[in-house]
């Protein structure tokens, strides 16, 4: 279950000993602009990089618990992939107080106060922790567009996690805000690519009408829905799978690419190992 905690929503599944997380909304920043205001977390859309940077230290401090700030978050340059980066404490600060790493849409670490950040304002961030046998944590986060979704970047965090030592029984996942089944409006070259990359049957059980919609309506695509399968083809059960209930397009506490037309600013997902 999703419980709100100050700014952010967390997930009573990923309560794992050591480890902290937390999804964002709009609220809780210092942006000023009226499309950006208050938590945005990228640069690049209206905002000063001093602002951006102030957003970027209250999230890491929210999703620590005052435990760690910016400097150790870990941004990439998402490019809706299925590419999931092993993360070190070297890595600590990309995108904050240097440049991004690698391109790409997922990272996974098993090192303390290492914070993986994934950013959206309609894709689905979905947050990971593991067990290994020694008892130590493992984390993962990645970006789920509709893209990366359908190329597994899902099932690609739990090999990470596995080969990192952690048994799939142990490894649990939160699903946080995104755009919903509800609002997810998508059209025949959209279903033509899901068919493509993982099946007509896949993408019948998750490509569909909403129902009670009137005669000659438009699909919609679920994006949770989608990942939870995905998931389950990697050994991940449904009771190791948390969905949060937030649309971002259907609740305007949330920046949304589509309700917006591109003019917002960016949440975040973040989750760090705080001590073993």
């Amino acid at each position: 279950m999703f419980k709100q905690d100050g700014i952010l929503t967390r997930s009573d599944l990923l309560s794992v000993p050591g480890v902290r997380h937390g999804f964002s909304a709009r609220a809780g920043g210092v942006s000023t602009l009226p499309h950006t205001a208050s938590l945005n977390l990228a640069d690049g859309l209206g905002d000063d990089a001093e602002t951006v940077r102030k957003n970027k230290e209250i999230f890491a401090r929210a999703v620590s618990g005052g435990a760690w700030g910016g400097e150790s978050t870990v941004a990439a340059h998402q490019i809706h992939s299925a590419r999931v980066r092993l993360l070190t404490r070297e890595n600590a600060g990309e995108g904050y107080d240097r440049t991004a790493g690698e391109d790409g849409d997922g990272f996974v670490t098993a090192e303390p106060g290492v914070m993986p950040v994934i950013r959206t304002a309609d894709c689905a961030p979905i947050l990971f922790a593991g067990l290994r046998e020694d008892g130590g944590s493992v984390i993962a986060a990645v970006h789920a567009g509709w893209r990366g979704t359908v190329a597994g970047i899902a099932a690609e965090a739990v090999s990470w996690m596995v080969r990192l030592g952690c048994s799939r029984t142990s490894i649990r996942a939160a699903i946080g805000p995104r755009i919903g089944f509800c609002c997810y409006e998508v059209g025949e070259d959209f279903a033509a690519a899901v068919r493509q990359a993982r099946g007509s049957g896949f993408a019948a059980r998750h490509i569909r009408t909403v129902p009670g919609a009137a005669a000659g309506s438009r699909p919609h695509a679920d994006l949770a829905g989608m990942n939870c399968e995905i998931l389950a083809e990697a050994g991940i059960g449904a009771d190791q799978i948390d969905i949060s209930p937030a649309c971002t397009m259907c609740d305007e506490a949330y920046y949304s690419h589509r309700r917006m037309k591109g003019v917002r600013g960016v949440m975040g997902a973040g989750i760090v190992i705080c001590a073993e």
